[in-house]
């Protein structure tokens, strides 16, 4: 929808969109700050907690291919996923100004729009110089003050755990760099700044909020840290790469605006904190995180050498079957960001036939090394009534990591994760199944009501074993086991 607006300055006009945002790079750059920034609490004044209600919030959009279901209309999208697309007017420098006229807010709301990570800019109003300046590592109008995973990392490909972490790879020559920069869209813009008339701007005029980011005042979150690595037990409910719309809120930037700023080995601040894997949104536990670009590597190479443990705690109503369990995903399927497809993940029980299929295929291998029968009680905690069903807790060591993994193969087990309501509509479901004709009915009818968990599910990342670091995350959600 084209809207029209018109500001007072010079009688100029101009003309934005009115979109729902595609899926960005998540990369960001800043540029020099005339403004001074508001505080976090201020700027929770602007954009209430309230407005956003978890961050597996996604659109409830049905999925089945029942041309009956695919005919009703789909539920309206929330507020934090609509973006404005426009230019920047003539005569407009200061980019809060822009914010202000485009998504019709204060200058102090958009300095706040601006500092939460709302605010984007196409990369092609970058110069030659600046991109420069960035590989260098030079003072530079946009220069890079964080960099989140790699665009594709974790999508399930062998070839994944050679992806090194750092955003400048030793290898990548100038070239490479510059070609891969202008390559990209949109970057995030963290501080106001001037910015150039006639520069294609995007605003989130409603960022998607994150309360459980400031569970992160809690000291005791804080699991390990050394000269090179933080591990921290993440709450569940909260990201941990930034969403297009709040760069702020998620677990590094908590972990940095609550419990840093962390120093290096030399003393000096560090800007942030860098990711060194995932962990979903809904589950809690174990996050590692890097000081240095160093430490990604250095983690990305122990990944890739199968040295590091990891172990998970899951939550089901039936017991899981001891053991190893070799299952197999669809390798387009599997990707992170993927678009289309389901957005659950299906696997299969039987290994592909020929080594030449293999390839199109994803192994997933995880041991089930314990489960034993405990009980929940019923909290204001976590609301989460267990009834008189029994629940056992199952210690899983997990050996590859692919997107849902542990959700995916337990389901498929017919062992789903409890308030997993993505996986459970498909418990006992697998890619064989497509294969029975009188299982379609049923796989479209289970698919028809997945959907992305509202609260945290019965799964946490437990401890992880590396390089001399060990790290184990405080007791989880559902309590002890003793009830």
């Amino acid at each position: 929808m084209t809207i029209s607006t018109s500001s007072k300055r010079g009688n100029l006009s101009f003309t934005f969109l009115l979109l729902f945002s595609q899926p960005l790079d998540n990369a960001a750059f800043s540029a020099p700050s005339h403004v001074c920034s508001l505080s976090v609490q201020h700027r929770h004044q602007h954009f209430p907690l309230h407005q956003q209600q978890s961050p597996n919030q996604e659109i409830e959009a049905t999925v089945a291919p029942n041309p009956v279901l695919t005919e009703a209309p789909k539920p309206p999208k929330p507020p934090w996923m609509k973006c404005i697309n426009a230019v920047v007017p003539p005569n407009v420098r200061a980019l809060n100004e822009a914010v202000s006229l485009v998504a019709n807010v204060t200058r102090f709301e958009a300095n706040d729009l601006i500092e939460m990570g709302a605010v984007w800019a196409r990369m092609e109003t970058l110069t030659d110089e600046d991109v420069i300046d960035q590989y260098y590592e030079t003072s530079s109008s946009a220069s890079i003050q964080y960099a989140d995973l790699p665009s594709g990392w974790g999508s399930g490909s062998e070839n994944d755990e050679l992806l090194q972490l750092n955003n400048e790879e030793e290898k990548e020559t100038l070239d490479e760099y510059v070609k891969r920069q202008m390559s990209l869209r949109y970057r995030r813009i963290l501080t106001a700044s001037t910015i150039d008339p006639g520069t294609d701007i995007r605003v989130y005029p409603h960022p998607r909020r994150f309360p459980s980011c400031y569970e992160f005042a809690d000291p005791d979150r804080l699991l390990y840290e050394d000269t090179t690595f933080v591990v921290v037990d993440k709450p569940p409910m909260l990201p941990t790469q930034p969403e297009p719309s709040n760069y702020e809120e998620c677990c590094p930037g908590c972990v940095n605006l609550l419990m840093g700023p962390f120093k290096t080995i030399e003393g000096e601040d560090v800007a942030r904190p860098l990711l060194c894997h995932r962990v979903d949104s809904c589950v809690g536990g174990c996050v590692v995180m890097s000081k240095d670009g160093n430490g990604q590597k250095v983690f990305s190479d122990l990944q890739r050498q199968r040295k590091i443990k990891k172990l998970y705690l899951a939550v089901t109503k039936e017991p899981v079957p001891l053991g190893m369990h070799v299952h197999w995903m669809w390798g387009e399927l599997n990707a992170r960001g993927q678009s289309g497809g389901t957005p659950c993940q299906f696997v299969g029980h039987t290994p592909p036939a020929s080594r030449k299929k293999a390839k199109a295929w994803i192994r997933c291998v995880l041991e089930v090394v314990k489960c034993e029968p405990i009980a929940i009680s019923k909290s204001n905690d976590h609301n989460y009534d267990p009834g008189d069903k029994q629940h056992y807790q199952n210690t899983i060591r997990l050996v590859t990591g692919r997107k849902h993994q542990v959700r995916a193969q337990l389901a498929s087990l017919g062992c789903p994760i409890i308030r997993d309501t993505l996986y459970e509509p498909i418990s006992g479901m697998t890619l064989e199944s497509l294969e029975d004709e009188s299982m379609e009915e049923l796989m479209d009818d289970a698919l028809s009501r997945v959907r992305v968990p509202k609260e945290a599910i019965g799964l946490q990342a437990h401890a992880i074993l590396f390089a001399g670091v060990k790290a184990k995350a405080r007791t989880p959600w559902w309590g002890d086991g003793k009830g």
